[in-house]
């Protein structure tokens, strides 16, 4: 079998989208990644992918209610962004930056089970606290969860494993995920500091099927440092991982609890991502694909993302 060469896709439009003035999650993140990328482009370990944009946002109906989705087409590209929630604003250029990430989640959708393909979605907005019915927490609508929407309709017996490794609880992704059929092969893991925004994940509802399929939130007391995850991801996340035998995995990549982060109140550093994405480099021998979700310090985002995909991409 061809060895296929890891990809970069560069979501270049969401710079172009407005979270408001100081706002945290601003477009020098995406820069900041996106320099990781070229970098990576010019050393052979990778190489960009530009789908084409999507012309509507028909795939977000795939798993978000229509009125909502609605809302935000009614925006032209010219329009000012407006606030959805006390953190999170959308405009026009929200909208053109969400076509063109559908653009790459429809292509993912597409890969024939049993590749392995592995792709980085350097993205804005992120997406994993969007909700079916609104978005929240800087997010507006959720890539990853359309994808695996997407993927359980064209291959529904294919094996699919979502960890997002992110400081705050993807609670959208969950909800959503929760709702598609075919839970016995699907598995849902998040570490995540808690109690912490947005307030769920405490692990109540966690389950676990015969053959490790189900849902695990793991929360993390503030503080939380390499040894104390490293003994998490060695004991807990990647032996329910093993057990699943995921014949495809979807990541949502959140760098916020990076030690230097402000956000996070976390004790991480990038050498905890490069061990996730060294991991992740032979966990499926389908396709894997990770969404940029936080991380808010430039320095610590660059070397967080520098480590990860140095460690999933091949030093």
């Amino acid at each position: 079998m061809a060895v296929l060469l890891p990809e970069f896709f560069p979501g270049y439009a969401g710079l172009s989208h407005e979270s408001g003035p100081g706002h945290p999650e601003s477009p020098g993140r995406l820069s900041a990644v996106l320099e990781v990328g070229e970098r990576l482009v010019s050393e052979g370990r990778t190489r960009h992918v530009h789908p084409v944009s999507e012309a509507d946002l028909s795939l977000a109906r795939t798993v978000h209610e229509r009125g909502y989705i609605d809302s935000l087409e009614e925006m032209g590209p010219g329009s000012p962004s407006r606030a959805i929630d006390g953190d999170t604003r959308v405009g026009g250029a929200t909208v053109v930056a969400l076509k063109e990430t559908l653009g790459m989640v429809r292509d993912l959708s597409e890969t024939p089970r049993g590749i392995a393909r592995r792709t980085f979605l350097a993205m804005r907005p992120p997406g994993h606290h969007a909700h079916a019915g609104r978005g929240m927490g800087f997010c507006a609508v959720n890539p990853l969860a359309i994808l695996c929407a997407l993927r359980r309709a064209s291959h529904p017996s294919e094996r699919i494993a979502v960890l997002d490794f992110d400081v705050h609880h993807g609670n959208g992704t969950e909800d959503i995920l929760r709702r598609l059929p075919g839970q016995d092969s699907l598995l849902f893991v998040s570490t995540h500091r808690f109690p912490f925004y947005p307030g769920t994940g405490s692990g109540r509802e966690n389950s676990e099927g015969a053959s490790g399929e189900g849902f695990l939130d793991i929360p993390l007391p503030a503080g939380t440092d390499d040894d104390d995850y490293e003994r998490i991801l060695e004991d807990v996340v990647f032996p329910r991982f093993e057990r699943f035998t995921p014949g495809a995995i979807f990541v949502s990549a959140g760098f916020d609890a990076h030690r230097d982060d402000p956000l996070g109140d976390m004790a991480l550093t990038e050498e905890s991502y490069r061990r996730i994405g060294t991991w992740l480099k032979g966990a499926t021998a389908g396709p894997s694909a990770a969404f940029l979700e936080g991380g808010y310090d430039l320095r610590a985002l660059r070397a967080s993302t520098l480590a990860f995909l140095s460690g999933w991409f091949g030093e």
